[in-house]
């Protein structure tokens, strides 16, 4: 089953011709030793545009060994092959790869590391007990204190330089071997703020905060070695990101699709009212849909625009200190409401590449939901999750319609 890639090019580059999707496979390593693959059942990893991403397993608890003489007999064991045992412990570190066996090898894709945080054995009334093992990504580390600090006359990169530099410091007090650096080459000259306060807030939900508010993406990329991995955060303008794109077609490698349009909660423009206590003068800003360049119109989708899809909302709760926040703030709120006039859940093929943050092309869904041939609308994917257990190897996706 072949799938189709883009990368930043107008003709799509068919990247999977000849190879084939029959023999999922994945590997898990605890504290760098490979689990044992055939006591594992399922394996499902999870992301998000706004969440941490994490991952579930579910392992046979059972051991045959110690009940030879009644093995059918659940209850009557008492001596659990893993529940029992340290090999699945929480805290321990984790890494997940997934894939498939193409032409006798392995071709995995590590998916997340990260550290192992719940335990969920199962005690069936009948059949053989099992046990549940959750985990997150080590960035949930970022989570460890609630944290309020003031920052006076910085930019948004330096903060976020500052609050990771701290963080750095106290994951390599507990994990030598995790490197953690932040990637701001990209990010243009910014506005140097006066005074913004982290107030009782774990730093990562504060980073993510500002990343919403000002138009920008924190984005994480993970590489491993035998001796140290590297995890790196990069906090850049949403314009600035570069991405691959798919291509899925129905009935091909788009196993389905459903998508949602909604019109309640479109607006025409939005504004962001704020007031200066120095020069005791209003702070206004007013964004307008017609001059976001990046979102899909209704008119583009063959609907007209009635007037509630022309009405306006204010806001006035969000801490405003010059013109340039507030034309940033404003354009952003109105992008976030504009990118919902049209969502959806998908499913494909297993692929280990498609994550969160991904574009897609969907073709073979009409005009309105997959765009003129000349020129396709995009889906951009906002969760994932992998999964490969007894249906073979199928990535669920949710994704929101935006310009390529």
């Amino acid at each position: 089953m072949p799938g189709i890639e883009v990368v930043d090019q107008p003709i799509p580059i068919n990247v999977y011709e000849g190879q084939d999707f029959y023999v999922p496979a994945f590997e898990i390593k605890v504290e760098g030793q490979n689990a044992p693959a055939t006591d594992i059942m399922s394996v499902t990893y999870s992301d998000d545009l706004d969440q941490i991403d994490s991952f579930d397993l579910t392992v046979n608890n059972w051991d045959p060994g110690a009940h030879q003489n009644a093995p059918q007999v659940w209850h009557q064991s008492g001596n659990f092959k893993y529940s029992d045992r340290d090999t699945y412990n929480p805290w321990k570190d984790v890494e997940v790869w997934m894939g498939y066996i193409r032409k006798g090898q392995k071709d995995l894709r590590c998916m997340l590391t990260g550290e192992i945080t719940t335990l969920r054995p199962n005690f069936p009334s009948s059949g053989p007990p099992t046990l549940g093992v959750g985990g997150l990504n080590l960035l949930h580390r970022f989570r460890s204190q609630q944290e309020s600090k003031d920052f006076f006359n910085k930019t948004d990169a330096e903060i976020a330089q500052i609050i990771v530099d701290d963080i750095a410091k106290e994951l390599k007090k507990k994990s030598p071997r995790l490197n953690l650096r932040l990637d701001t080459q990209n990010l243009p000259n910014q506005i140097r703020l006066k005074h913004i306060t982290m107030h009782n807030q774990f730093p990562i939900v504060f980073l993510r905060e500002r990343a919403r508010a000002l138009g920008y993406e924190m984005i994480m990329a993970e590489t491993s070695s035998p001796n140290d991995r590297t995890v790196t955060l990069r906090f850049a303008p949403t314009q600035t990101v570069k991405r691959k794109t798919y291509v899925l077609e129905w009935g091909k490698t788009l196993l389905s699709f459903q998508p949602t349009l909604q019109t309640a909660n479109q607006v025409a423009e939005l504004t962001v009212r704020g007031w200066n206590p120095q020069t005791k003068e209003e702070i206004k800003y007013v964004a307008r849909r017609e001059d976001l360049k990046d979102i899909v119109k209704p008119g583009e989708l063959g609907l007209s625009e009635p007037a509630t899809v022309k009405k306006k909302e204010i806001v006035v709760d969000y801490p405003i200190q010059d013109q340039a926040e507030a034309k940033a703030v404003a354009e952003d709120r109105l992008r976030q409401v504009c990118e919902t006039i049209v969502i959806g859940r998908g499913k494909t093929v297993g692929l280990p590449d498609l994550r969160a943050g991904v574009k897609i092309l969907i073709k073979g869904l009409g005009k309105r939901f997959s765009g003129p041939q000349e020129k396709p609308f995009a889906y951009l994917v906002t969760s994932t999750t992998h999964s490969i257990g007894d249906g073979g190897y199928t990535t669920d996706f949710s994704a929101r319609m935006e310009i390529l």
